[in-house]
């Protein structure tokens, strides 16, 4: 099925339901399909993931593997 069809049989849909439950869904489920989640988030979150993302760009990264050997000799494992 095509794009276009898609949306055809989905218009049909909607006028053909007298649902009001299920058109509160759909209205909603477009009304946040083009929410951004990062203007929800907290700016020190932001910051936090922006900071990350540098750090994995300068190479300041842990393997899982070494990040396992550290925990094993700090604790004992």
């Amino acid at each position: 099925m095509d794009i276009q069809t898609l949306k055809l049989d989905l218009v049909e849909k909607i006028l053909k339901t007298n649902k009001p439950s299920l058109l509160i869904k759909i209205n909603n489920l477009i009304s946040t399909e083009n929410d951004d989640w990062w203007d929800d988030i907290p700016p020190e979150v932001q910051e936090s993931i922006l900071e990350g993302m540098e750090d994995i760009k300068s190479g300041k990264v842990f393997s899982h593997e070494n990040i396992i050997n550290e925990a094993k000799q700090k604790y004992g494992f």
